[in-house]
């Protein structure tokens, strides 16, 4: 019996990429959203017991950066008082991009890295 693996659904999430598309030059930054196209590779995954367990050793990492990071820019941001309004926000809208794209890249580089090391035998 095949069971849907709900990672794959993450792959629509590219479609916010061909914002990117429009031309103008904010919109580059939607570019990075073509990368979660790599997660419609997971229909084809059968989600068994192992690729569950992987999937919870790339998050936990991913989770606990993402914390961090949150502080971190928090702190940065209260530590900014004769800060312009203007750059309070160029700081926020930085730091959440940032705290948007940085677990994603770890869960995604951890996950790869355990299906790679399951496929070749190791581990």
């Amino acid at each position: 019996m095949y069971m849907n693996n709900k990672l794959a659904y993450l792959g629509f999430l590219g479609l916010i990429g061909l914002i990117g598309l429009k031309g103008n030059f904010y919109f580059f930054g939607f570019f990075g959203f073509f990368g979660f196209f790599v997660y419609f590779g997971y229909f084809k995954v059968i989600p068994d017991e192992l690729f569950k367990e992987n999937v919870r050793k790339a998050a936990t990492p991913s989770f606990f950066i993402s914390i961090v990071l949150n502080a971190l820019i928090s702190g940065y941001i209260a530590i900014l008082k004769n800060a312009s309004p203007q750059d309070l926000a160029t700081s926020l809208s930085i730091g959440l991009a940032i705290n948007f794209a940085l677990p994603i890249f770890v869960f995604t580089g951890i996950l790869v890295y355990r299906e790679i090391a399951e496929s070749s035998g190791g581990e």
